[in-house]
Parts: C-alpha cells; structure tokens; sequence
C-alpha cells in the first residue's frame, strides 16, 4: 500500500512539474517483459517505472543501497521503495546472482527494466550494450521493449546537484522477441548478436549516436587521463 501511494504521489509530482512525454504504452505486452533503455540521468531508473502502468523492478548497482550517513539510508529506503533489483557489479558472480534474482522476478510476472550501457552517457551517445539483457531475455524467453530516453540529461546533467525544471521523452518500441535462440543464454556469440540488436533499437526510440565501445573502457581511458 505504501509503495503504491509513494509511486502515484511521484509520479503525479513528475508529470505535473516536468510534464514528460510518454510515447509508445501500447507497445507494452500483457505479461512479464523486459524493458532495455540507454541512460542519461541519475533519475532515469526513476522516471520509467513511475510513468509505466505496471510494475517495473529496475536494475541498479548494490552501491547505490550502500552509501553512508543519513542520507545513504535514505537514498537506499527510497531504492528499495521502487523495487530496485542490486547488482554487484565488481564480480562476476555478483553479476550472475542478480541477474539470477532478475530472472525469477520476471518468470513470477512482474516486469524488469535494465540500462543496458550499464551506467550514464557522460557525452548524450549509445554505448554498446552489455549482454546481461540478452542472457535475460534468451534464458527465459520474454520479450524485450526498447525504451528511448531524450532529455532526461537536461533535468539532472551529469555531476549536477539538484535537479532542473525540463521536459524529457520516454518511447517505448514495438516489442523484440528472440524465440529461435531460446535457451542460448550460454552462447557468447548469440548474446552478442541479440544485445546489438536491442541496443539498435534503443538508438532508434532515442536518436542518440552510437559508439560501438563499451562505456566502462570510455570510463577507463577518462580515469586514465585526468590522472596523467
């Protein structure tokens, strides 16, 4: 009950001050699905499952549930208020547990959403997808909804502090279902292909450039510079 007031008062504070444009609803299957978005804002995992009329389990990293001080327990009791689903991104198995965790949500029939660059833009391009979303979608065969986001930059840019009054887009896509590799989530080479397919298809709802280059080598070639 507390989730659901929490959800409506956001949802209806977002589109009464921001008043987002959401585009696209009835490409939302009946059923459990995956909803893939690129990422922009801090708040982005925010935005889709308010402005969703299901419910949305997004995916974020544990970190987020693990800062400091009051307010770390609060952005964490918020967090865990939106059904956020933590991932520990610093180990392999961490990954494979929330994945793991990700795929029972959506075989019990609730929905799971995912950034597939697995972190912001700092630039407004599409990094290449990881293939977390592929071992999802083959391993349990659900359909994947790509989801553009275009502005959300504008309400929280990256290293701002607060928050900007400015319109953004959520589109959602016609659904992808990927039926005759069911059961591939194994295969290195069909998750490839599967995620690049997703990630064209994000590009499209978003128009955003892609760079084929994964964002956390971007992030390592910028850790690299600022320390030369």
């Amino acid at each position: 009950m507390l989730r659901t007031l929490l959800r409506l008062t956001l949802a209806a504070l977002v589109r009464l001050i921001l008043r987002p444009r959401v585009r696209g609803l009835e490409n939302l299957p009946p059923g459990p699905f995956i909803i893939a978005s690129n990422h922009l804002s801090f708040f982005d995992s925010l935005f889709i499952p308010i402005l969703t009329p299901c419910r949305v389990h997004f995916v974020g990293k544990q970190g987020w549930l693990e800062m400091p001080g009051l307010k770390g327990k609060a952005q964490a009791l918020f967090f865990r208020s939106i059904d956020m689903i933590s991932i520990d991104k610093s180990s392999g198995a961490g990954v494979t547990s929330g994945l793991t965790g990700a795929l029972d949500i959506l075989k019990r029939g609730d929905v799971v959403g995912i950034h597939v660059e697995g972190g912001r833009s700092p630039d407004g391009r599409l990094y290449k997808g990881n293939a977390g979303v592929a071992w999802l979608a083959l391993a349990g065969g659900f359909p994947v909804v790509p989801c553009g986001l275009i502005g959300t930059d504008k309400v929280h840019p990256v290293g701002s502090k607060r928050l900007h009054v400015a319109r953004f887009t959520v589109n959602f896509g016609a659904p992808l279902t990927f039926e005759e590799d069911h059961g591939r989530q194994a295969d290195r080479r069909v998750r490839r292909t599967v995620t690049d397919r997703i990630t064209q298809a994000i590009a499209a709802q978003s128009g955003q450039e892609y760079a084929d280059i994964y964002l956390s080598t971007v992030r390592e070639r910028m850790k690299q510079n600022s320390g030369a």
